[in-house]
């Protein structure tokens, strides 16, 4: 197929340090990335790691994908994941019609929930597509902030009233799969672009690790999948 999937994963992740590679459960955090991607079986031989870091360029090796190595322009904690995906693709002859975008920070994701997307996005005259979860439980409209010692609305009282009546259908994104067409994206230069369609992700495949109380979920998580 004409698909390409990129893996972005620096090496200096602050709030959990060397995160990408940290043990999750006897393999690098990044390998359950690498290995649903090789499951999808939608790239063929191109899946590419980028990275500036030697220790995650080393992993990716090993686990049979390419890799690119990111100058430090676009390396830093301002780097985007457009920047990322740009650097990639003009350093390759070959053209694509699809790319699929995976955090290597979502371990939990499924190799189905890659092709199930790319379905999706595949059958539809969308752009581009990203997943989300539902917010389950919590409502984000009734979100309080603390503000010299005392808690107020986030968003004012406008969505003070009965939960019955606020929007429905309402999504928190999640990093664990992002599709765009080629063309579309190097014009708009951003995964948020015009028809941006979603892919629904079950809350226990959807965990975005980046808090040690993230690192947590995803543990207990993981076991209902075991």
């Amino acid at each position: 197929m004409n698909n390409i999937c990129l893996i972005p994963a620096r090496g200096g992740s602050k709030r959990i340090p060397r995160k990408n590679v940290i043990d999750f459960y006897g393999k690098p955090l990044i390998a359950y990335t690498i290995e649903a991607a090789l499951k999808s079986k939608l790239f063929g031989s191109d899946i590419y790691v980028s990275s500036d870091s030697e220790e995650i360029l080393k992993i990716a090796g090993r686990l049979g994908v390419k890799s690119v190595r990111r100058p430090a322009k676009i390396s830093g904690d301002n780097a985007s994941l457009e920047d990322a995906t740009l650097h990639l693709l003009k350093n390759l002859e070959k053209k694509f019609e699809y790319l699929c975008l995976l955090m290597p920070n979502c371990p939990l994701r499924s190799a189905q929930d890659i092709k199930d997307s790319f379905k999706m996005l595949a059958k539809s005259k969308a752009q581009c597509l990203m997943s989300v979860v539902s917010y389950y439980w919590l409502n984000p409209f009734w979100a309080m902030r603390e503000k010299g010692g005392n808690i107020e609305m986030f968003f004012g009282n406008k969505y003070l009233v009965d939960s019955k009546k606020l929007p429905k259908n309402v999504y928190c994104p999640t990093g664990s799969v992002r599709w765009v067409r080629v063309g579309n994206f190097v014009k708009e230069k951003k995964y948020y672009g015009k028809n941006l369609i979603k892919y629904e992700i079950p809350f226990e495949r959807s965990a975005d690790i980046d808090e040690y109380a993230d690192l947590e979920l995803a543990s207990k998580l993981i076991k209902l999948k075991r």
